[in-house]
């Protein structure tokens, strides 16, 4: 049976030739715990795990014990959220609502403590920015939380600027950056006080992240029975996959590299759509302030379902993989302003570098067809 080709890498990725050999050896020969410091097998985990943690740490520039390991950005961002404001008195947080379930989620269990929550709601394009932040500000502000990349249309926020304002007011910044790792150079950035990602999105294992926890962030456990990464997450860490994560980092600077071609072919796919298919379709990745990897957009007037029906020979799908279980219309694409029929009828194509060894011709083609005699 042919498999459909894959354009579905928002969701996850394979793991890379790399990663997987980096791994192996630490699933048999080098099998030890980590945390047995009396014997060679529990000290060759301990510096693998070590040498993960230096490495991961000099492509962020942050000092190692900023970096703690999570079973990925789910999380860590739960840890960052929780962790930081549980315990402290009720007061104000910025985030918007166009986060990932895994931040609102928290959030939304922080309002039923205390806590006030303005969610800033996008421009036309998608993006939040500073000055929106800032008008929102009250003496009692402790947090910003937004999110880097969009992961259903592939807008950026500069949270960079977002970041260094907060240091400057005294407030804490914390970013989902899951979707910017491998499609924006973050590495010199000014980064948040708190940072979440996954390996599973970056050619890593699924069940592996991070979060970074600048120095003096005053953060608490949110699971005990350990002393396990600085006792703020008790747990058998998982050699073979953190040493997968660290392997995974150290190849962003290939994936970085196709971010031309990435542009063109999402180019192409744009130009071909918009003349085949013209007013019936609506574009939702609509900013020039975006990701090449990813392009949203909806088709007016179908079925959601026969639309995915119409094209088995790719592997597409509408949105978030969290939210794919669900007949409920995106929550981004409603902020945008969508109806429910249209932001159901949506489709996200998100593109990886090793896209480019498919037949790009014929996806294209294949794509526009399968469309054109949907409508029809």
């Amino acid at each position: 049976m042919n498999r459909p080709v894959y354009l579905d890498y928002a969701a996850t990725t394979p793991v890379s030739p790399e990663v997987l050999e980096a791994m192996i050896p630490y699933f048999s020969h080098h099998f030890g715990n980590s945390g047995s410091n009396q014997h060679l097998f529990g000290w060759e985990a301990s510096d693998a795990v070590d040498e993960a943690r230096k490495s991961i740490a000099t492509y962020f520039s942050v000092k190692p014990a900023s970096i703690l390991f999570t079973s990925g950005a789910t999380e860590s961002n739960n840890l960052a959220l929780l962790g930081l404001l549980e315990h402290q008195t009720p007061g104000h947080i910025i985030s918007s609502s166009l986060e990932h379930k895994a931040v609102l989620e928290p959030l939304a269990y922080l309002a039923t403590k205390g806590w006030e929550i303005t969610y800033l709601a996008p421009n036309s394009t998608g993006e939040i920015n500073l000055d929106q932040i800032k008008a929102e500000k009250k003496p009692n502000t402790s947090l910003v939380s937004i999110m880097w990349v969009n992961n259903e249309i592939g807008t950026i926020n500069d949270i960079s600027s977002i970041a260094t304002w907060c240091t400057q007011q005294g407030i804490i910044c914390h970013s989902d950056a899951t979707q910017a790792l491998g499609k924006l150079d973050i590495s010199q950035a000014h980064l948040p006080d708190l940072m979440s990602f996954s390996g599973h999105k970056i050619f890593g294992p699924k069940g592996i992240g991070a979060l970074i926890v600048k120095v003096n962030t005053p953060l608490q456990a949110r699971q005990w029975g350990g002393a396990q990464e600085r006792s703020l997450r008790a747990g058998t860490l998982p050699v073979p996959l953190i040493v997968g994560l660290a392997k995974a980092v150290e190849g962003i600077p290939q994936l970085l590299n196709s971010l031309p071609q990435l542009q063109a072919k999402k180019l192409d796919f744009e130009k071909a759509l918009k003349a085949s298919l013209g007013e019936r379709i609506c574009f939702n990745s609509i900013s020039e302030n975006q990701i090449p990897h990813i392009l949203n957009f909806s088709i007016l007037g179908v079925d959601w379902e026969k639309l995915f029906r119409s094209m088995p020979k790719l592997a597409l799908s509408n949105g978030s993989a969290c939210n794919s279980k669900s007949t409920f219309p995106s929550h981004v694409l409603k902020a945008l302003g969508r109806d429910d029929e249209t932001a159901l009828a949506s489709i996200r194509i998100s593109m990886a570098h090793t896209y480019l060894q498919e037949d790009h011709d014929w996806v294209v083609n294949y794509l526009v067809k399968s469309l054109e005699k949907l409508i029809s």
